[in-house]
């Protein structure tokens, strides 16, 4: 009874301190669909941590269930490692395979990027494409990944810390599908203001309801596996940050149908949610010390 009461007063919780304020924005015509206004900005920063704090309320106050179980220990070092990189290397695959199998195109000499810079600096002499690649990438996987975790902390301590614990006696792969599906919806109204697919808003919430269940699975799985909540934090940073960088060599897409987003993207990430299926990674038959040889 009281996780059914915990789950409930999450979820209301959760959508109650978040949606309010970006169909507000939706209502004033607010478009994501390009560089984001500070306002917005602010505000999209700030609803990441609503599901931490909703999870904090509902085991502090609500159920006062404790936190034992939310995953704060630190973890296996190995699994930071994975949870740094994976997002980066999935999100390659998908763009060599969006040039592949879609009209977008590599274009290294980054000429959008350039553009940019002239227009924000004309006085300054520019990097040369590749320079500016290469700063770009590290200080994305560096630094970046660094700030991101923070925020990136404040969604897992409530989606992979608190309800998908919650809801694993249904089983964990149904679990890791329903965490999902409430995180790809809880993302409606910034898709419907044009965020991740702005040249399909209405049809870009069902795409985020796919990834979201996609990338649920990966993160869940490294959750559970590392035993803490701070490895799926990485590797959320990561995919907000890197893995994200990585497009900035891509023209032409859509990401709708290319990228890590889209459904290029949804076929890698089957492709390996597949292989811990079949590993035996997700119902934690095998861990990954196993695979690098680790004896714990």
């Amino acid at each position: 009874m009281d996780s059914k009461k915990g789950i409930l007063a999450f979820l209301i919780l959760t959508f109650v301190l978040t949606w309010p304020f970006e169909v507000r924005m939706l209502v004033q015509g607010v478009s994501l669909a390009g560089p984001v206004p500070p306002y917005a900005l602010a505000v999209l920063g700030a609803v990441m941590f609503v599901p931490g704090v909703a999870a904090f309320i509902v085991r502090k106050f609500i159920t006062k269930e404790g936190f034992d179980d939310a995953g704060l220990g630190i973890g296996p070092a190995r699994y930071y490692l994975v949870a740094w990189l994976l997002p980066v290397g999935l999100s390659v695959l998908a763009c060599l395979l969006s040039v592949l199998l879609t009209p977008a195109h590599f274009d290294f000499t980054l000429s959008e990027a350039m553009k940019a810079a002239v227009q924000r600096a004309p006085e300054k002499p520019l990097p040369s494409p590749q320079a500016l690649l290469l700063s770009i990438f590290l200080s994305a996987l560096t630094i970046g990944v660094m700030i991101n975790t923070l925020f990136a902390f404040g969604e897992e301590f409530g989606w992979r810390g608190y309800l998908l614990m919650r809801l694993l006696p249904a089983g964990r792969l149904r679990a890791m599908v329903l965490v999902g599906v409430v995180w790809g919806l809880w993302h409606a109204p910034v898709i419907l203001m044009g965020y991740n697919y702005p040249r399909h808003p209405i049809s870009g919430v069902a795409l985020m309801i796919g990834f979201c269940v996609l990338f649920s699975i990966i993160l869940s799985w490294l959750r559970l596996a590392s035993g803490s909540v701070l490895v799926p934090a990485v590797a959320h940073a990561s995919l907000n940050g890197p893995a994200s960088a990585v497009r900035i060599v891509l023209r032409n897409y859509d990401t709708a149908t290319s990228t890590l987003m889209g459904l290029v993207g949804f076929v890698v990430l089957g492709v390996f949610i597949a292989w811990l299926y079949l590993s035996g990674r997700l119902s934690g038959q095998t861990r990954l010390s196993a695979d690098l040889g680790v004896h714990s």
